[in-house]
């Protein structure tokens, strides 16, 4: 019952998050356009300087990622399915290490690790990695022309940005996992719980930062909202908060706390080779994420009711 209550709020949620969403990006579209809260510049570009074929072989590979992951996600083409097919194609036991298994769609799987009830698995085809990023890489090559030095260049480079980034991103999930151990006693549901015990039937205001802290340990806005969206619904229920906005709040807040994530910032400065600077970035990333946590709270307050009745 709960958990059915729970996804139809989801839903609704969904609906209703894409419908505000598309007004935010007209409403900064139009503020852009008459240039409000943007710097004024000097346009020194010429408007022939580029021609529209250069452009849009510019946009190829940007392009393809996006048809990629359009048709890779669309549950009526078959694709999907097959890169998600679980079927065992192989399996040999590892010993006291678990089971390993690969399935036809390509997802590795180790079950009973070390004859305990944990399992991993990674989908191959399924997480965009291989596709749609190092397809497009593969397709992009010839089609630039790029000489075999600079294949070997770039892929050298990028093998020796993301060297020290991988070391840390190891040790951050290592933490992550670490602090979801012991399901209802682990230490991100205690976090939760207390949180919602002090604040009462003001949990409306703080709701967003619980979502924005499951984001930062995590570095997803799902595994906040199933870390979560238990918490949320529970705390809900007994304040007497509606269920639909509380939901609303933590999905925000998973999205706030990617502002400060560790895994994103040290992914993000990999790509940029910037190093050291992890602590700098995150002390003035807090800000926005602190202003975006009081937006939402004030909407929910004062501009929801005004809308929906909850």
């Amino acid at each position: 019952m709960r958990s059915t209550l729970f996804l139809d709020c989801s839903s609704q949620l969904r609906i209703s998050i894409t419908r505000w969403g598309a007004i935010g990006l007209f409403i900064s579209v139009w503020a852009a356009n008459r240039n409000i809260g943007l710097a004024k510049v000097t346009n020194n570009l010429d408007n022939n300087a580029v021609s529209t074929g250069e452009v849009v072989k510019a946009l190829f590979p940007t392009g393809l990622l996006i048809a990629f992951l359009i048709v890779t996600r669309i549950h009526q083409l078959p694709f999907k399915a097959m890169m998600n097919d679980a079927t065992i194609w192989f399996s040999t036991t590892l010993g006291s290490l678990g089971l390993f298994e690969i399935s036809k769609g390509l997802i590795f799987s180790l079950k009973n690790i070390f004859g305990s009830n944990v399992s991993s698995s990674y989908k191959l085809l399924y997480v965009p990695a291989l596709i749609p990023f190092v397809i497009t890489v593969l397709i992009a090559i010839p089609f630039f022309k790029i000489s075999s030095s600079n294949v070997k260049q770039i892929f050298a480079s990028s093998l020796q940005q993301s060297k020290n980034p991988f070391i840390a991103l190891v040790g951050a999930l290592v933490m992550v996992n670490l602090m979801l151990v012991g399901g209802e006693h682990s230490m991100v549901k205690i976090i939760g719980r207390t949180f919602a015990e002090i604040s009462g039937s003001n949990w409306t205001i703080f709701s967003s930062f619980l979502g924005a802290i499951g984001s930062f340990f995590s570095g997803s806005n799902t595994v906040s909202n199933l870390t979560f969206g238990s918490v949320q619904l529970s705390t809900a229920e007994t304040t007497g908060i509606s269920v639909a906005l509380v939901l609303a709040l933590q999905s925000v807040g998973g999205a706030m706390g990617n502002m400060v994530c560790i895994n994103n910032i040290v992914a993000v400065s990999s790509v940029l080779n910037i190093s050291n600077q992890e602590g700098t970035i995150i002390k003035k990333t807090i800000i926005p994420m602190i202003v975006y946590g009081i937006i939402a709270a004030l909407c929910a307050l004062f501009l929801v009711p005004l809308f929906y009745n909850l």
